[in-house]
């Protein structure tokens, strides 16, 4: 009776070990099983683009002081299952995306004489770009290299280099006294949200379609740093004046009730009492005869005006000479490096051909960078 147990047994482990799938591979310490044939012809192939997972959170960046995330960028592959009315973000790039996207980038690169290395299409949820690259130079006659290189999209390089030999070296010979050979860069391609937006609305940098730029270097190696060089912003100044101004009325209002405290107080110590007789004015003579407070007299000497001035007790008369103002001749020249004026210029600059430009006077988390984006923008672009 055992053995037959025992082999009734072995029988059905046997069976059951035959019905499990075989076991291959293994991704990130786990084993997966290899599907059957039914379910894998239901998958979806992929195309040929690189991708990646979505970050849970986009964490905000560090001193070195880009944009900061409030809000999560959730993947199409997170939480609950995407409805009919609001359809699931593709996980790649369709091929014809990234062939139009790959041959409009060649046209580019070779327009714009820029160094860069191709490359695979990102896909992050919302995020990513079809084309991506990462630049390292643009131009020549000057070369201008970014440091570190960036990762961007090829409208984007277009763009700099748009602005770069348009306005930013014009205005570093008039400025700065000499090209602008490297920008110095601190963010570019980061899958978050925009600052400071309502809706969780995606950054472009989210689209490798924005750069944040901490300064510029010359060929004479002098700099021009946001944080150094941009001076204090305008909205501080507008902060401390009013400030010191409400300090002040404080301050007066002080005054004021004091005085009147003390008025009040004294016509209560009089009351009843005769104010005491006025004391008639007098002077004191000097030694010239003239009151203690001196006399002054103007007069004119080989044609420049001379005023004369008495003074109490004094020898000899002291004599100030108010020659005038002399109007015309050649005026001082600006000093050749003005990096303030620099920054200033190129900001204002940036507007008329990024959707977006930020920097210090824009808010405080700007105060060490100028971004700058490709952005569409239906009316006016942001310029702050």
């Amino acid at each position: 009776m055992r053995k037959a147990q025992c082999v009734f047994a072995f029988s059905v482990a046997a069976l059951a070990v035959s019905t499990i799938p075989a076991m291959s591979g293994t991704r990130a310490g786990r084993w997966t099983p290899d599907l059957p044939a039914s379910v894998a012809a239901k998958a979806s192939p992929l195309t040929n683009a690189t991708v990646q997972p979505a970050p849970p959170q986009a964490s905000s960046k560090d001193a070195a002081g880009a944009d900061k995330d409030n809000d999560k960028t959730q993947d199409a592959g997170d939480g609950p299952a995407a409805t009919e009315d609001k359809p699931a973000t593709p996980v790649t790039w369709s091929p014809s995306e990234i062939a139009d996207a790959q041959a409009r980038c060649a046209v580019i690169l070779k327009r714009i004489q820029a160094v860069s290395i191709a490359h695979a299409p990102i896909r992050e949820g919302a995020c990513g770009a079809p084309a991506p690259i990462e630049l390292v130079s643009i131009g020549k006659n000057p070369e201008v290299v970014l440091s570190p290189t960036a990762i961007v999209t090829c409208e984007m390089a277009e763009g700099l280099y748009t602005w770069m030999k348009g306005d930013v070296q014009p205005l570093a010979k008039q400025h700065l006294g000499a090209d602008v050979i490297k920008i110095e860069t601190m963010s570019d391609y980061a899958c978050r949200n925009a600052y400071g937006r309502k809706g969780n609305k995606l950054s472009e940098h989210g689209r490798a379609n924005a750069l944040d730029i901490r300064g510029f270097v010359t060929a004479t190696a002098k700099t021009a740093y946001v944080l150094e060089n941009w001076g204090k912003p305008q909205r501080e100044i507008n902060a401390e004046i009013a400030a010191a101004k409400a300090a002040e009325e404080k301050r007066v209002a002080t005054i004021q009730a004091a005085e009147k405290a003390a008025q009040a107080n004294q016509q209560t110590a009089k009351a009843g009492s005769k104010p005491a007789a006025a004391t008639p004015p007098s002077s004191t003579a000097s030694a010239q005869g003239a009151p203690a407070a001196g006399i002054a007299k103007s007069s004119v000497v080989a044609g420049t005006p001379r005023l004369t001035v008495t003074l109490p007790g004094a020898q000899t008369p002291a004599a100030l000479s108010l020659a005038p103002d002399k109007l015309g001749g050649p005026k001082p020249k600006p000093p050749a490096f003005q990096p303030q004026d620099f920054l200033r210029a190129v900001h204002a600059s940036a507007c008329r051909i990024f959707g977006t430009t930020l920097g210090p006077e824009a808010n405080a988390d700007h105060r060490n960078h100028l971004h700058i984006d490709m952005a569409e923008r239906k009316a006016t672009k942001i310029c702050d």
